[in-house]
């Protein structure tokens, strides 16, 4: 059964990688559109008098096209934020436990994030919510936070069953 698991784990974890890293192209054109929505309303402000009509709800949804993509990737690459100067100097066995339950939080909040982005997303749907000025429908991005949440879930679940992993692999040891 150890095998199996540990074969199921890396498969898990090479599926996130891949959906994190085809979703992180996302968020460069995300970024790219903030570029140039920004760049044509400055220009066409300042040059012709004449703004990008909705440029700062455009580069708003850019914005979450950017950032939510990039959460998971980040996460999957060590390039978040951890406080780990007093855990490493823990024994294995500590380690894993703390880092466990410290992924299991990390899942909890994300499955959390996931379920009421796509509860708001069809909130707004329902209402019919749109912005004032590009007539932009909310709800396709409150769904794209959901979607890219997943990913994330995924990663962290991976990092918990890791974690417990080295536990018990420790603990027999």
């Amino acid at each position: 059964m150890g095998l199996k698991f540990e074969k199921w784990l890396n498969q898990m974890d090479k599926f996130t990688r891949s959906s994190s890293r085809h979703l992180e192209w996302v968020g460069v054109i995300g970024i790219i559109l903030m570029f140039l929505v920004n760049l044509v309303d400055v220009v066409g402000a300042k040059l012709f008098l004449w703004p990008v009509p909705g440029a700062t709800e455009v580069i708003s949804f850019s914005q979450i096209m950017a950032i939510a993509p990039a959460i998971a990737i980040t996460l999957l690459l060590n390039r978040h934020i951890r406080v780990e100067f007093i855990i490493m100097r823990f024994p294995k066995r500590i380690r894993g436990a703390i880092n466990s339950f410290s992924s299991f939080l990390s899942l909890v909040i994300f499955v959390l994030i996931l379920w009421q982005s796509f509860v708001y997303g069809q909130s707004l749907q329902r209402a019919g919510e749109i912005g004032s000025t590009s007539h932009i429908p909310f709800y396709p991005f409150a769904y794209f936070i959901a979607f890219c949440s997943i990913p994330v879930c995924l990663a962290f679940l991976v990092e918990v069953l890791k974690s417990l992993s080295e536990v018990v692999k420790n603990g027999s040891g």
